[in-house]
């Protein structure tokens, strides 16, 4: 029963087909026709297109910049810690030099001082009554 419902349009499209082979029988669409806007509108599009390319070529360009300004100052703040420290270093050395007893006694034998030669102790253990 069915079959017989679409015999009519089945063999009209039959019958197109011979006719028409290069157009589809059934178009869902209409056919696409070149207008005169459609050329400015391609450009347009193009356009818009290329500017958010740029913009976002030259955002890119800018971060990195930033991150190198950064990379730079973070360089150049490792290399004054290390200074730094070259500093503090030869200060503890200068002060472990000066604070020995070898470098003490030879400043004490230039302001005139002289080892004892008996040395005597307080003993403060005992008491006296």
């Amino acid at each position: 029963m069915a079959t017989s419902f679409f015999a009519p349009a089945i063999a009209r499209s039959r019958e197109a087909v011979i006719t028409r082979s290069t157009q589809a029988v059934l178009q869902l669409v209409p056919e696409l026709k070149k207008e005169e806007g459609e050329e400015i509108q391609t450009r347009a599009f193009l356009f818009i297109l290329s500017g958010v390319f740029g913009i976002g070529l030259l955002s890119l360009l800018l971060i990195n910049t930033l991150l190198t300004q950064d990379a730079f100052v973070l360089q150049r703040l490792k290399h004054n810690v290390n200074i730094t420290n070259d500093q503090r270093d030869a200060i503890l050395r200068e002060v472990a030099q000066k604070s020995s007893p070898t470098y003490l006694s030879s400043q004490a034998i230039k302001l005139g001082m002289a080892p004892a030669q008996n040395p005597q102790f307080i003993d403060i253990s005992e008491k006296s009554k």
